[in-house]
């Protein structure tokens, strides 16, 4: 199994070996099977796994879609609202089925773009409606805000 941390995305990129996993791929998919049992999303039970989870997130990097001008592309949270997230996804397999469902939706020509925590706090930081983002989101859907919580 090959986590996408930056070690492994260059052997991806040098070899193309295919960068399958990510714990936080594994990590989500524990919690939302546990929730999913537990009905609650506040069950003690679930701690260890969000604790997990808020530790693996830094740790990774991400793809994400942005458009010519290297902008993300921007989901926004109601059709009026300026309040955006941004769709990350954790890993090359993730990418390929979400980008194409995304890319549908916009009409302009989209790119991939490795995204580190870092360069999605600066995000934060700098734009005001820029929310948080979203993991997976054709699979997991699993939010996160712009600190990194859920």
């Amino acid at each position: 199994m090959i986590n996408m941390n930056p070690k492994d995305y260059e052997d991806y990129q040098k070899n193309n070996v295919k960068a399958s996993k990510s714990q936080l791929k594994e990590y989500i998919q524990v919690y939302a099977d546990m929730v999913k049992k537990l009905k609650n999303e506040d069950a003690i039970e679930l701690e260890a796994v969000k604790n997990n989870i808020l530790k693996t997130y830094p740790e990774e990097i991400y793809f994400t879609l942005v458009d010519e001008i290297e902008k993300p592309v921007k989901l926004t949270i109601t059709e009026t609202s300026k309040e955006y997230v941004i769709p990350i996804f954790t890993d090359i397999r993730e990418y390929a089925v979400g980008s194409a469902k995304i890319s549908k939706l916009f009409l302009d020509k989209l790119e991939m773009k490795v995204l580190t925590p870092d360069d999605i706090a600066k995000i934060a930081e700098e734009d005001k409606y820029f929310e948080g983002f979203v993991i997976n989101p054709h699979s997991q859907n699993f939010n996160m805000d712009k600190n990194g919580r859920f």
